[in-house]
């Protein structure tokens, strides 16, 4: 998906970009040792954190919104991710991790426009995630049903991710409803760096960087766990 307001690349420009890929490939090493190499890499696919938070809750843009209700716009990117699986199956990929979301409503962002529920997590967005979690767990059980060949597996972050924010002394933190960077509120991206003279000494003790994505250490330990407990199948 893209957000009118962000720099991403939407999905049909990836695949473009991989298919790029894949002639240059071929082009160096000959089809039957590259179609190797693209059989047996591992492809890991995230998506849906934007799609929900800065577009279809987005407040300066209420297209989705009005387009659809929560339920169906969670069918409707389960139905893009499947679209897009396929294509990669098509274009040789063979094992494959799709990321679900995580408690996007304890994104420090979503915690300060909290202000009626004393900001604190925001409910409502963690059950949309796992309700979208559910459902990709539902395609993966499909994919790996329908196409032969294929090993798709869900890498959920949300669990170990709400344990850090929710029990952060057994991981070291020591505070999970602010981010590193400036206030820790509303900053984010090109606004947040080492330099600035408002970011915190030791990001090692913040769960999140900025307003919206964890820390290294937050993703060093949610990718471990993640790793060990799911993504080990393919070692």
């Amino acid at each position: 998906m893209k957000h009118l307001g962000l720099s991403v690349i939407p999905l049909w420009k990836e695949v473009n970009y991989y298919k790029e890929y894949q002639t240059r490939l071929r082009e160096y090493l000959g089809e039957q040792k590259a179609n190797k190499i693209l059989s047996e890499a591992l492809y890991l696919i995230s998506m849906g954190t934007n799609d929900f938070l800065e577009n279809y809750y987005s407040t300066t843009q209420r297209t989705r919104s009005s387009q659809f209700t929560v339920e169906q716009y969670q069918d409707f990117l389960v139905g893009i991710a499947k679209g897009f699986l396929e294509e990669l199956y098509g274009l040789g990929a063979r094992k494959i991790s799709l990321g679900g979301l995580p408690p996007m409503g304890c994104l420090p962002l979503e915690r300060t426009t909290n202000i009626m529920g004393g900001n604190t997590c925001v409910e409502q967005y963690n059950n949309v995630a796992e309700q979208f979690n559910s459902k990709l767990k539902v395609l993966v059980d499909q994919l790996n049903d329908e196409l032969p060949g294929i090993k798709v597996v869900l890498s959920n972050p949300y669990g170990i991710l709400l344990k850090a924010i929710t029990r952060p002394s057994l991981y070291g933190f020591v505070e999970t409803s602010r981010a590193c960077c400036a206030t820790g509120r509303f900053e984010m991206g090109f606004m947040c760096n080492q330099f600035s003279p408002f970011t915190c000494i030791d990001a090692t003790k913040y769960v999140f960087w900025d307003s919206f994505h964890p820390t290294e250490r937050t993703n060093y330990i949610v990718s471990r766990y993640v790793f060990k407990k799911i993504l080990n199948q393919f070692v």
